[in-house]
């Protein structure tokens, strides 16, 4: 059974950037039992810049904007249509995610079923390749008057809709609405068979453009579900825009369980640099922040930058950074909060006191008035929870994952918190090797996290020699 309410809906935007720009023009048919009630349109002020290229686009003036009312003054209207109705569009999450954006500007939480004319094109047609709004004004004769304004566009998706309820049966059109409706909006260059083929188990995923550039890398304990959440979802920022608008393949990783998926994801973003992950991508010099003792006794802290670190130049190692500012946010966060001095820990560079002494915050280490003991306690506090741990184990040890579902085992050979080698099944060849020990600060807080929890304890066990991963087998492991 459909829906008695439809609000078929149209946007035009100053352009893509979710989190940035702003509708420019919108047009609304409301369909109640296949009958037009209502229809509204009118151009929107952005207030902000809207480029000539949208100008060209769309036939819209800055000067008609500037005219316009705003998203404020209409809203109201625009909510009274879509009210209670499902929310049809061509391409529904770009209209959808942009609406529900403007809504919330206005402190008002919109939310509502909403069908993409694109899928239900494919449902219907799916010996059609294309199903773009071009393609379907073309194929079917519908009228357009002008392309790419609001209410030209949501006519012809109207028009669309009702020519295919009329020349397809009752009950085809029925079931492909309501998979339609259900269904996670599929990025127009892929199929839904890609979806559904989708490995249920812990793993990676990689998404590619049309010329096979990685675009984003996640994991995930449950690969199809979260890739169905990212199509599900409403969007929320320009990135996950890009990229969604972007993908047209899908490459999966399985693992054996969450440690290895965490590893792989990290290992891959920073080796094959995919455009929209920021936060793993390598950065070429990184800072390891130390620490000393000065020469009347205070602990104090140096950076040194490096392109490479190896575990074993992790002594008085406090912390690994990726600029100069985040060591000094660092140093005033622990300042404040331990009442360290500033001077000493080289925030400030001054003759006398330190400015935190004048504010009753530092003790006056600065000037010797601090016992350097009293002082050094507190530094080594400061730094305890940041500090990069010792490594817990004497020698390497080998941790396991076993998915017994999907019968995958994996094998990681851990040591100085750097992964030398990892294998998947004993019948195949090693994933990855490190022979040289090199550090990498965000696998040390995976696995840190990892090792440390005490519902992780036996998967560990202790080499007693070598770490030869030509088959399982050949392990010598201590209980």
């Amino acid at each position: 059974m459909l829906p008695k309410a439809l609000a078929f809906v149209d946007i035009e935007t100053t352009g893509t950037r979710i989190d940035y720009d702003r509708i420019i023009e919108i047009g609304i048919i409301r369909v109640e039992e296949d009958k037009e009630i209502e229809t509204f349109q009118t151009l929107i002020n952005p207030q902000i810049y809207t480029s000539t290229y949208i100008e060209k686009m769309t036939g819209i003036s800055k000067e008609d904007l500037e005219r316009a009312p705003s998203f404020s003054s209409v809203k109201n209207q625009i909510l009274e249509l879509l009210i209670d109705a499902v929310f049809v569009a061509h391409n529904v999450r770009f209209d959808y995610g942009f609406l529900k954006k403007e809504f919330k500007q206005e402190e008002i939480t919109y939310y509502s079923k909403h069908l993409c004319t694109v899928k239900l094109s494919r449902f219907l047609y799916p010996n059609f390749k294309n199903h773009s709004l071009d393609v379907l004004i073309s194929r079917f004769n519908l009228h357009c008057a002008q392309r790419h304004r609001a209410f030209s566009d949501v006519r012809a998706i109207w028009d669309f809709y009702k020519l295919a309820k009329e020349n397809i049966s009752e009950t085809k059109f029925t079931k492909a609405f309501n998979k339609a409706v259900k269904k996670p909006s599929v990025p127009i260059n892929l199929k839904q068979k890609d979806l559904d083929s989708l490995p249920e188990s812990s793993g990676v995923y990689i998404f590619y453009s049309e010329k096979g550039t990685p675009l984003y890398i996640g994991k995930s304990i449950n690969i199809k579900e979260r890739i169905l959440s990212h199509f599900s979802n409403s969007l929320v920022s320009s990135r996950e825009m890009d990229y969604y608008q972007e993908i047209n393949s899908i490459e999966t990783i399985q693992t054996a369980g969450e440690l290895g998926a965490f590893l792989t994801e990290s290992r891959l973003i920073k080796q094959i640099q995919p455009i929209y992950n920021r936060q793993l991508r390598i950065v070429r010099k990184l800072l390891m922040l130390k620490n000393k003792t000065n020469d009347q006794g205070y602990k104090t802290v140096f950076s040194q930058s490096v392109d490479n670190i190896v575990s074993d130049d992790l002594d008085n190692t406090i912390q690994i950074f990726k600029s100069k500012k985040q060591i000094e946010d660092f140093l005033r966060k622990i300042s404040q909060e331990h009442n360290l001095c500033g001077k000493i820990l080289g925030l400030e560079k001054t003759k006398g006191a330190c400015f935190g002494y004048h504010l009753e915050k530092c003790k006056g280490a600065c000037i010797g008035k601090e016992d350097p003991l009293h002082y050094n306690l507190r530094f080594i506090e400061a730094i305890s929870k940041s500090k990069i741990k010792s490594w817990p184990f004497k020698g390497s040890v080998v941790i396991e994952e076993y998915n017994p579902i999907w019968n995958l085992k994996e094998l990681f050979i851990v040591d100085k918190w750097c992964v030398l080698s990892s294998i998947k099944n004993s019948q195949e060849k090693e994933e990855f090797k490190d022979e040289k020990h090199m550090f990498d600060f965000d696998t040390y807080k995976i696995l840190s996290n990892f090792i440390l929890s005490s519902k992780n304890q036996k998967k560990i066990k202790q080499m007693s020699k070598g770490y030869n991963l030509a088959g399982f087998h050949s392990l010598e492991l201590l209980d």
